[in-house]
């Protein structure tokens, strides 16, 4: 069993790299993530027990070290708070205006809560909580609540942002020049999902 798990997890690490390779070659330009998303990690833990982490790697991308993002003001009811920067390969770490920043917090109080969260969240990290040609709230993924990718601007300035909420957790992670279409938008919903399970245990 354990093989089995080591070589599922190689061929994740396989489809992630083609990912974000494709990510790093086309620096400048709207990212073609392959068909083939990573496949989701499941959560350690049930429903209204799980908890953020904040991993050295999310699928793929690496955390960086050293460099603080703005202060994020969490408010009331949460628990454990991520905030932080991560790039990917071939990203130097100095070059910041192409980090991705994630910011989660674990919540407590349920969904309701969570859902205000997640809205101060996004205010706090992009300045509001409304995006522009929203997609995948009816596809959010083994770990359910809500769940979406939009555009913060026009589509045309590449500026992806995804969020997510449930019962015991809220986030938003950063995608700049992901995609410039709604049908790109789609198409970057998987690698969201799969960068969710990765930060939530």
């Amino acid at each position: 069993m354990r093989n089995q798990t080591t070589a599922a997890a190689a061929r994740r690490s396989v489809r992630v790299m083609l990912a974000v390779l494709t990510l790093a070659a086309t620096a400048g330009c709207v990212v073609d993530y392959p068909d083939e998303a990573p496949e989701p990690r499941r959560p350690t833990a049930a429903p209204g027990e799980r908890r953020i982490v904040a991993p050295k790697d999310v699928v793929g991308f690496t955390k960086v070290g050293g460099v603080k993002p703005p202060r994020v003001d969490f408010g009331d009811g949460v628990g454990k708070t991520v905030n932080a920067y991560y790039r990917r390969p071939g990203i130097s770490a100095d070059d910041r205006a192409e980090f991705n920043r994630v910011v989660a917090a674990e919540v407590e109080g349920g969904e309701a809560q969570a859902e205000k969260v997640r809205k101060r969240l996004m205010r706090e990290v992009v300045g509001g909580d409304a995006l522009i040609a929203e997609t995948g709230r009816d596809a959010p993924g083994p770990l359910g609540g809500v769940s979406y990718c939009g555009f913060l601007g026009a589509p045309e300035d590449n500026d992806v942002v995804c969020a997510w909420s449930d019962a015991d957790t809220a986030g938003v992670i950063t995608l700049d020049g992901a995609a410039n279409t709604e049908p790109g938008l789609a198409r970057l919903l998987p690698m969201f999902v799969a960068m969710r399970h990765d930060l939530v245990r």
